[in-house]
């Protein structure tokens, strides 16, 4: 299983490159950066027998600056009929030109800055279809076994507007969004948020009309096709709250899947315990099978990794690892993809704390040393506005975990969790709110202001070495007479005074490292520094 990890992410980096164009987020022109999107609707046909999509999405938004042009994005496979204008006097149809993914729109008067505008596009297109989903972003149109049509698509790296018009950046979420998809009737459609309502047409289709009530990356705005049966559970939420959880699978899968997917409500239980109440309770939850490995997909999480366990330990890593994105991706997102490891990073790390919670403290460590290999090519937060595909890479998954397993071992559990709540959840208020207004923008430099907070003492230089660098930071020792000498070097030779412990007689010693140094005399030769490994390090012998 280890293997096949390594592999699928190489595999991602090298589409990534090829698709450097598809490349999500980015630093944004004058023409992006004026406006901030408030309410996506989308209405759209699907057809398998076309593998096409038509229709038209609406877009709402405020002026953040003054302007008469924006840029909206919208992937090169679709053909735009017109734009209008709605809220105004009299809709208008108006100019634009669409080029190199970008739809440049010219509004016949200035937009004041805090006027409210809605834009309605009318397309249609081939979507570029997924040759590697999830993480080579398009469509994937396949077949069940019993030949019925199965569908949906991925397109976080490179962003939804492979397939709906919108402001591809992870730092502008809508407030809300409506989802309508008009699919053939034979086929039961899953969507983001909350079910409203569907209508059968006599042409043998069917309307199904989906709200996500709350913020959402568009990224996760989210298309499933396919004969679904549910699987339902009842659960309750810390806050004391029913929340609807559902599990939709393809009839061959129903019986494995019952009884696999029972551990889905551990996994909410106990993530809820570690970082506090399920966010989106207000919607649902729900795993959704597909064709591909899976995805993050916000309130209808996607899953193909066959209902099994991780070969080396007893729980569904896939399953857990994608649920964890409803805190760590979803309900907290990073304002640029520089900050991609607040996403994958965070909720790679919560894999060994669901396995100690419930297996003990072993497991914990098993899963992290199983995981414990770094390129340290870059660093894992690179500071400046950047792309998707220019940040991801293993280390802002394992690298990203085992930062945030020092991190705890240096501060201590009451400190470290108290922080990494509050992390999710800055106040005990947001944990009940289930508005919308729990959800926010992210960065490492607030992780860092929450975390100083709570502590009580500047933390930088452990950001600057662990988040900021590429390379780790390097724990020389050496042997003197009867006396052990140890000193930590890092990149910029920052002041760097994480403690380390030794062992000698199988007896552990911590050391503290003033100014980055220390010692302690022994005549044994044999020494074991970081016996528990508790440190994300390199170590130099002299």
């Amino acid at each position: 299983m280890k293997k096949f990890i390594l592999i699928y992410l190489i595999i991602v980096t090298k589409i990534i490159s090829q698709f450097g164009s598809q490349d999500s987020g980015g630093k944004l022109i004058p023409e992006q950066k004026c406006y901030d999107v408030k309410f996506y609707k989308l209405n759209l046909e699907i057809d398998p027998k076309e593998k096409a999509v038509s229709g038209f999405v609406i877009i709402t938004a405020q002026a953040v600056d003054e302007f008469s042009k924006i840029v909206v994005d919208l992937d090169t496979t679709f053909i735009i009929n017109e734009i209008l204008q709605l809220n105004s006097p009299k809709e208008k149809e108006l100019k634009f030109n669409h080029t190199k993914g970008k739809i440049w729109i010219e509004f016949f008067s200035t937009i004041k800055k805090g006027e409210i505008f809605s834009i309605k596009i009318n397309y249609s297109g081939v979507p570029r279809i997924a040759k590697r989903a999830p993480w080579d972003d398009g469509f994937i149109w396949t077949k069940t076994k019993e030949n019925k049509d199965w569908i949906t698509l991925t397109c976080q790296g490179g962003g939804a507007d492979i397939w709906f018009p919108c402001k591809d950046h992870p730092g502008d979420e809508p407030d809300s969004a409506s989802i309508t998809f008009i699919a053939p009737s034979d086929l039961v459609c899953i969507s983001s948020g909350k079910f409203i309502s569907k209508e059968e047409h006599k042409n043998g289709t069917t309307t199904w009309n989906w709200f996500s009530s709350t913020p959402i990356n568009t990224y996760n705005i989210m298309l499933y096709l396919g004969p679904y049966i549910p699987i339902q559970y009842d659960y309750t939420s810390i806050t004391g709250e029913k929340i609807p959880f559902t599990v939709w699978v393809l009839p061959e899968s129903f019986e494995k899947a019952k009884e696999h997917s029972k551990q889905f409500v551990q996994h909410m239980k106990i993530n809820e315990e570690l970082v506090g109440p399920y966010p989106f309770r207000i919607d649902k939850y729900s795993v959704v099978e597909t064709p591909h490995l899976g995805m993050e997909h916000q309130t209808a999480i996607a899953y193909g990794a066959g209902w099994k366990n991780h070969k080396d330990f007893p729980f569904d890593w896939l399953h857990h690892h994608e649920f964890s994105h409803e805190w760590w991706g979803n309900l907290v997102t990073c304002k640029d993809w520089s900050d991609f490891w607040i996403h994958e990073g965070t909720g790679t790390y919560m894999q060994p704390l669901y396995l100690e919670k419930v297996f003990g403290k072993e497991m914990y460590s098993g899963y992290l040393k199983s995981i414990k290999r770094f390129s340290n090519k870059q660093p894992v937060a690179p500071r400046g506005e950047k792309t998707s595909g220019e940040v991801y890479n293993l280390d802002i998954y394992y690298k990203g975990a085992w930062i945030l397993h020092t991190l705890r071992n240096y501060l201590g559990d009451e400190i470290f969790f108290e922080i990494f709540r509050r992390w999710a959840y800055p106040t005990e208020e947001l944990e009940k709110i289930k508005t919308g207004a729990q959800c926010r923008n992210s960065s490492t430099d607030e992780f860092l202001e929450i975390a100083e907070k709570i502590y009580g003492k500047k933390l930088d230089w452990f950001w600057e070495v662990y988040f900021r660098q590429a390379s780790l930071p390097k724990l020389h020792y050496k042997k003197q007479n009867d006396e052990f000498y140890f000193w930590w070097e890092t990149e910029k030779e920052i002041n760097f005074s994480l403690p380390i412990e030794v062992m000698i007689n199988n007896n552990i010693i911590k050391l503290e490292m003033r100014n980055g140094k220390s010692s302690i005399k022994s005549k044994e030769e044999n020494i074991i520094i970081d016996p528990e490994e508790k440190i994300l390090m390199e170590i130099v012998k002299e």
